[in-house]
C-alpha cells in the first residue's frame, strides 16, 4: 500500500512539474518575438515628411472636437455621429483625398429636355441601413410525456436563459444532449459521433472536460490553449461560439450551453446580475446600446444563430425525464474521458423569440490617396479606426476619448501625413473611419462586402482602437497573464511606458517585415502575438476581426487600455497626445513600407 501511494504521489508531482514546465516554455517562446530597438534608425527618406507632419498638437487638436460634449458620445443614427462623419469628411476634402464612399444619387427636380444630368460622382461617405430589435420577447417551454400524462414548464428570460441573438424564431423539437460539442481526432473523442444532431435543440457543456486535471487529454498544450485560454474571449471569438458553429453545421436548430464549471465563476445567475450591479466608479444606468443588424449580411458568429446559455437548474429541469443530472454527466464523461451522449426521450422545447425591429442609417467615411505606380495602384492597404462611441445616457456623456477618439485621429494624421508627403507608396492606402463598431462591427463588416478596393486586391488591415494611453507597470502586470509572457521577464527588458503587444495575423510575412521594418526607425518595445488565420472565427473584439474573417491579413494597434474604458469619464485630459503620436508615426511607416515595397 505504501509503495502504491508513493507511485502516486510521485506521479502527481512529475505531472505537475511537467504542467509548469509547459507554462515556463510557452512563456520563453512567447518573448522570442520581442522586438527592442537600443538605436532606432533614420526614417526613409521617401516616407519623412509625412512621418514628420504628425505630431501630439494636431492630433490633440482633433481629439478636443472629437470627444467634446457637443458631439455627446457620437453614437451611431445619433446627430452627434453624423457630426463627426462630416467633420472627418471636410478634413479628407481639404487635404485633397479622393472620395471612396458612395456613388451620387440624381439630382431631384424638373427634367429638362435637352439638358444633360450631372454625372454622378464619389462622395466620402458610404452609407447603408440596419434594422434595430427595439423590443424582444423571448419564450421557452418543456414539454415531457410519460406516456400517461403530458407536462409543460415555462422558464423566465433574464432568471433561467439568455438569448444571444435578437432574429425573430419559432422552434419546436427533441433534445439531445451532445456532452462538451466537441470532436478532435488528435485524442479520438467525439461527443457528436453518436447522436445525430439535425432538426435537433441540442445541449452541450461549456469549455471541455477535465479543466482542473492534468491528466486529461485536454491539458495537452495545443488543446489546453484552445479549450482553457489564459486570454478571455471577446463576444463571437470564445471557444464556446466556435462549438456551437460546428454543431448548427451539422444541421441543429439552436443550441443550449451550461456552465462546465461553477464552483469559481458562478452560474448564469451571477453573471445577470453582476451587470445590474450599482458601482461607485460608474454611473447608476442601465445599458441601452442599440441592437443592430445588417439586412442581408453574411453576418458574423454571434448573429443567425439560436445560442442561449441556460442555468444549470433549467439543464437539470430538461435531463429530469432521463434520470440524469449536469454534474452527474460531467462525472461519467471525466472517469475515463469518453462521450456521453443521447437523445433525450419523452422531452420536446419550444423556443420563440418575437422582435420588432425599426430602420436605422448611418455611414463610414472613405478617402484614400492613389498609388503611384500605374501597375500597382489598383491595390490597396487599408488603414482604419471606428469614429463611433455609445453616445449619452441621461446627464451623462461618454464622450469616447481614448475609445475611439484617438485611433480616429491618428487614421485623420495619417491621411494627412501620406497627402502632405511628396513621394506616393506604389500602392493605393485607403482611409478608413467605421460606424457601428461598438453595436457589433457593423462599418468594417459593411465595407468588407462592399470594398472600394476588391478584398482580392486589399493587400492588409491596419486596425487602430485605443492608442493615447502608455502602459503602467501595475497595468501591465495585470495584463502579462493574458499576454502569456513572464511579467517580472518582461519588464526586466522593457520600459512599461514604452511598450506595444501587437496583434498581427499570422499568414503575411509580408505584413510582419514592414512592421519590423517600421519599428526599427520608431523604436517601441513591441511584443508579436501572431494569430492563425480563422475565418469562421473572431480575431479580438475591434474592426480588424471583419478583415480577418474575410481571410485578410491584419494588425491590432491598441496600446494600454486605462480604468476609464466605456465610462464617461474617458476624456481627453487623461492624456498628453505623446503616445498617440508614437503609434501614429509607426502605423503610418509600416503602411507606407508595405505598400511600397
Amino acid at each position: 500500500m505504501k509503495k502504491l501511494l508513493f507511485a502516486i504521489v510521485m506521479i502527481s508531482i512529475f505531472l505537475t512539474l511537467s504542467a509548469a514546465q509547459k507554462q515556463k516554455d510557452s512563456a520563453a517562446d512567447q518573448m522570442k518575438n520581442l522586438q527592442i530597438i537600443a538605436e532606432t534608425e533614420a526614417v526613409p527618406a521617401k516616407a519623412k515628411s509625412g512621418y514628420d507632419s504628425i505630431c501630439a498638437k494636431d492630433l490633440m487638436t482633433f481629439m478636443a472636437f472629437l470627444s467634446s460634449d457637443h458631439l455627446e458620445g457620437r453614437e451611431i443614427g445619433t446627430r452627434g455621429y453624423d457630426t463627426a462623419a462630416a467633420y472627418a469628411q471636410s478634413l479628407f476634402a481639404l487635404w485633397g483625398l479622393t472620395p471612396g464612399g458612395d456613388m451620387s444619387r440624381p439630382v431631384s427636380g424638373p427634367f429638362e429636355p435637352g439638358k444633360a444630368l450631372p454625372k454622378p460622382e464619389r462622395g466620402y461617405l458610404q452609407e447603408f441601413a440596419m434594422k434595430e430589435a427595439l423590443e424582444t420577447t423571448a419564450v421557452v417551454v418543456l414539454e415531457t410525456d410519460s406516456g400517461q400524462s403530458r407536462t409543460t414548464r415555462r422558464f423566465a428570460p433574464g432568471v433561467d436563459f439568455i438569448f444571444s441573438s435578437f432574429l425573430p424564431l419559432e422552434v419546436s423539437a427533441p433534445v439531445v444532449f451532445a456532452g462538451y460539442g466537441i470532436g478532435e481526432k488528435e485524442i479520438a473523442y467525439n461527443d457528436l459521433a453518436a447522436v445525430d444532431v439535425r432538426d435537433k435543440i441540442v445541449m452541450i457543456l461549456s469549455e471541455a472536460p477535465g479543466k482542473d486535471d492534468p491528466a486529461s487529454p485536454f491539458q495537452k498544450k495545443e488543446l489546453k490553449e484552445k479549450y482553457f485560454p489564459a486570454t478571455p474571449a471577446f463576444r463571437g471569438s470564445g471557444i464556446d461560439f466556435a462549438k456551437v458553429s460546428a454543431i448548427f453545421k451539422r444541421g441543429a436548430l439552436a443550441v443550449l450551453v451550461v456552465k462546465n464549471d461553477v464552483s469559481t465563476s458562478g452560474d448564469i445567475h451571477g453573471e445577470i446580475l453582476g451587470q445590474r450591479q450599482v458601482r461607485d466608479d460608474k454611473p447608476i444606468l442601465p445599458d441601452e446600446r442599440k441592437k443592430l443588424l445588417i439586412p442581408g449580411s453574411k453576418g458574423m458568429p454571434w448573429e443567425g444563430r439560436t445560442m442561449v446559455r441556460i442555468s444549470r437548474e433549467m439543464a437539470d429541469a430538461i435531463l429530469e425525464r432521463s434520470g440524469e443530472t449536469v454534474d452527474g454527466l460531467r462525472r461519467k464523461i471525466a472517469a475515463k474521458y469518453t462521450p456521453h451522449s443521447f437523445v433525450l426521450k419523452g422531452a420536446s422545447l419550444h423556443l420563440s423569440n418575437q422582435v420588432r425591429y425599426g430602420l436605422l442609417k448611418s455611414a463610414n467615411v472613405v478617402g484614400y490617396i492613389e498609388g503611384s505606380d500605374p501597375q500597382l495602384k489598383g491595390e490597396a492597404v487599408v488603414i482604419g479606426g471606428h469614429l463611433d462611441h455609445l453616445g449619452r445616457r441621461g446627464d451623462y456623456i461618454y464622450n469616447g476619448a481614448e475609445d475611439n477618439g484617438s485611433g480616429a485621429c491618428g487614421v485623420l494624421a495619417m491621411a494627412r501625413a501620406l497627402a502632405l508627403n511628396p513621394e506616393k507608396p506604389k500602392r493605393s492606402m485607403v482611409f478608413c473611419l467605421w460606424t457601428g463598431e461598438e453595436e457589433g462591427l457593423l462599418g468594417s463588416r459593411w465595407y468588407v462586402e462592399h470594398p472600394l478596393f476588391s478584398m482580392e486586391r486589399t493587400l492588409a488591415y491596419l486596425n487602430l482602437d485605443m492608442i493615447a494611453l502608455p502602459w503602467g507597470e501595475k497595468s501591465l502586470k495585470r495584463m502579462t497573464r493574458m499576454l502569456g509572457v513572464d511579467g517580472d521577464e518582461l519588464l526586466k527588458k522593457i520600459k512599461p511606458e514604452n511598450f506595444l503587444s501587437l496583434s498581427v495575423a499570422e499568414q503575411s510575412p509580408e505584413l510582419r517585415e514592414a512592421l519590423l521594418a517600421a519599428n526599427r526607425s520608431v523604436g517601441f518595445d513591441i511584443l508579436y502575438r501572431e494569430s492563425p488565420p480563422r475565418p469562421d472565427r473572431m480575431s479580438g473584439g475591434s474592426d480588424h476581426s471583419s478583415f480577418a474573417k474575410a481571410g485578410k491579413p491584419w494588425v491590432f494597434f491598441m496600446s494600454g487600455m486605462g480604468d476609464n474604458y466605456h465610462t464617461p469619464a474617458d476624456s481627453m485630459e487623461k492624456f498628453s497626445g505623446a503616445t498617440m503620436e508614437k503609434m501614429s508615426r509607426l502605423v503610418y511607416l509600416a503602411a507606407y513600407l508595405l505598400a511600397d515595397r
